[in-house]
């Protein structure tokens, strides 16, 4: 029976995508993937292009990232409904992103507009916050205290109470409010107990532990920054 496939590409190094992945992309008949906005080829698909048969059709899909809400939902229902129709007509459709599909991730989206019209597996993916900590041997998380994974878009007053009341910290998304972040950071006071890393596991990939020193300028939209109050950097 064919079936809808999530698969996640892990960071960006080819390498550290997952064998079960490897072997879902293998057995695809379509390939759905994110549109670049400009242009050019999605950073998921380069990641696993690699491991796809040149049988596989590609299919690139435009997913707004904007907050016009209609737009967004005409988008999703519209890729969804393509999803389904193939998926019905016999072919094994996938679908890859970035990271884990469970974490910040267009796929959810998709995810929950199909309406359990189309049996649906998800491979997981190595997160970009696990790799950074892995990378630069800094542990996440420990014993008995909680991991709080917290996106920059929040709310100024969430960002502050979880740098405030947790030890274990990973804020994603920093990129936007990057200035506002490192002063709250400063705040704080811990600089000293924090690493912020550009584009994890490319070649470009940048890791600072001097982060009151760095600019927006020299960070990629790819950036996260990890906490933990019991490590020092």
């Amino acid at each position: 029976m064919a079936k809808f496939y999530g698969i996640g590409t892990g960071p960006g190094d080819s390498s550290l995508v997952t064998i079960k992945a490897v072997k879902t992309l293998e057995k695809l008949d379509i390939l759905v993937t994110p549109q670049p906005k400009e242009g050019g080829e999605s950073l998921a698909l380069s990641i696993v292009k690699e491991y796809i048969p040149e049988s596989v059709q590609i299919k690139e899909r435009h997913f707004p990232m904007n907050f016009n809400s209609e737009e967004k939902e005409v988008a999703w229902q519209g890729i969804a409904k393509e999803i389904i129709d193939d998926v019905k007509s016999g072919k094994n459709v996938g679908f890859v992103t970035l990271g884990d599909p469970m974490i910040y991730s267009t796929y959810v989206y998709i995810l929950n507009r199909l309406d359990d019209e189309i049996e649906v597996e998800t491979i997981p993916g190595i997160s970009s916050f696990s790799n950074i900590a892995s990378s630069n041997n800094f542990p996440l998380v420990m014993d008995r205290d909680p991991l709080v994974i917290l996106p920059c878009t929040a709310s100024e007053e969430k960002i502050d109470s979880t740098l405030e009341n947790h030890d274990c910290i990973v804020l994603m998304k920093v990129y936007k409010n990057f200035k506002s972040i490192i002063e709250k950071i400063k705040k704080h006071g811990l600089s000293k107990h924090a690493i912020l890393v550009s584009n994890s596991s490319l070649d470009s990939e940048t890791t600072y532990t001097n982060i009151e020193e760095v600019t927006k300028e020299q960070i990629s939209y790819f950036s996260t920054i990890l906490i933990n109050k019991n490590s020092n950097v």
